[in-house]
């Protein structure tokens, strides 16, 4: 009996540590949160090239009117003078210039001549010269800027400048200005520009169409400027943001060009 129940006590340790030297079964990791993938982002529509004017150009239109407002105020004395311009190429005159070609030549083939910023200035600016022909500076820039596009002709409007009513202060292309003198509340919105025909393949500027006895005779009877309209509700602009932003110099400045072109443009097409 002795030796049986010494047995059954060594069985019992050794089971005892057998249990004790075996590892634990590990516990499952806890499951992780399931990751939402993001819903790939919609690639941008690819942006289409603009078709480039192609086929024949009968008439080829460079404008040089569009790409400021000046705003001048003419004071008292020198020191009341002020001047600033404000850049307008969202209001698209040069475009409504197109346009008014277009519209006044239907069946012909005409096409907008871009060119880069800036092309103009040396024209409208140049170095100081003992001579300068005028003429000759802006063929040889037509000629660059028409390039290859080979139309027949050209159309070409650049901006002029005149004085302000008799003062030693001008203005140039579109604008308004304001005297001293003039009633509280008004101002004169102006277009000033000249238009030139080139020959597509010679660049010879053509003679401009000459006025009728009728229309001089008219015009002398008439106090109308087709250069300039009055605004006799107007705050006048003291910033280049606020003369971009004004609707209403905007609209003036459309409709006077419009109305400029229209009357004008008929002679020029045709030439006479």
């Amino acid at each position: 009996m002795l030796r049986i129940a010494v047995s059954l006590i060594v069985l019992s340790s050794i089971w005892t540590s057998a249990v004790a030297q075996t590892p634990p079964t590990p516990a499952a990791p806890p499951a992780k949160p399931a990751v939402k993938k993001a819903a790939p982002k919609a690639k941008p529509a690819a942006q289409q090239p603009v078709a480039a004017q192609s086929g024949p150009c009968q008439i080829g239109v460079i404008s040089a009117i569009g790409d400021y407002f000046s705003v001048q105020h003419v004071g008292l004395t020198m020191f009341g003078n002020e001047y600033l311009e404000a850049p307008i190429d969202a209001w698209g005159l040069d475009d409504l210039l197109v346009g008014r070609v277009r519209a006044a030549a239907p069946g012909i083939a005409v096409r907008k001549i871009a060119y880069a910023n800036g092309a103009f200035k040396p024209y409208y600016h140049p170095e100081a010269k003992l001579f300068r022909n005028d003429r000759n500076d802006l063929t040889a820039l037509v000629r660059q800027i028409a390039g290859s596009t080979n139309c027949e002709r050209y159309i070409v409007a650049t901006k002029s400048r005149v004085t302000v009513d008799g003062t030693n202060q001008s203005i140039e292309g579109v604008g308004v200005y304001k005297n001293w003198a003039s009633p509280a509340g008004r101002g004169v919105v102006v277009a000033y520009f000249l238009l030139n025909v080139f020959d597509g393949r010679t660049f010879e500027i053509h003679r401009a169409p000459s006025r009728n006895f009728g229309d001089v005779l008219a015009s002398s009877f008439s106090n109308k400027n087709d250069n300039n309209r009055i605004l006799n509700d107007l705050e006048f602009p003291k910033t280049p943001e606020q003369a971009a932003n004004n609707a209403t110099l905007r609209d003036s400045a459309r409709s006077l060009i419009t109305a400029k072109l229209d009357k004008v443009l008929p002679a020029y097409i045709k030439g006479e």
